[in-house]
């Protein structure tokens, strides 16, 4: 199996410019989620988006109700002793 070379995949190159605070950063994520089709990919782009502080897409969930009975874990369950 090949492995994926760093300087020619798109992801690994925006992600990295994510980390370092490229100010064109968020407009090569939204270029690259407006071209792209496979929601895994656009589901990691959403994700950078949001690092970056932007408004995540339609793929992202909304935010959680407090004190949802369908919800399958209670909030800060961790912290109980």
């Amino acid at each position: 199996m090949k492995g994926i070379d760093p300087k020619n995949d798109p992801l690994y190159l925006l992600t990295k410019a994510v980390e370092e605070g490229d100010p064109e950063a968020a407009k090569n994520v939204k270029d690259r989620l407006n071209k792209s089709d496979n929601p895994s990919e656009m589901r990691y782009l959403e994700g950078l988006l949001i690092l970056l502080g932007e408004q995540p897409g339609e793929l992202e969930d909304p935010p959680d109700v407090e004190d949802d009975p369908d919800e399958y874990w209670k909030e800060n369950d961790y912290f109980e002793v």
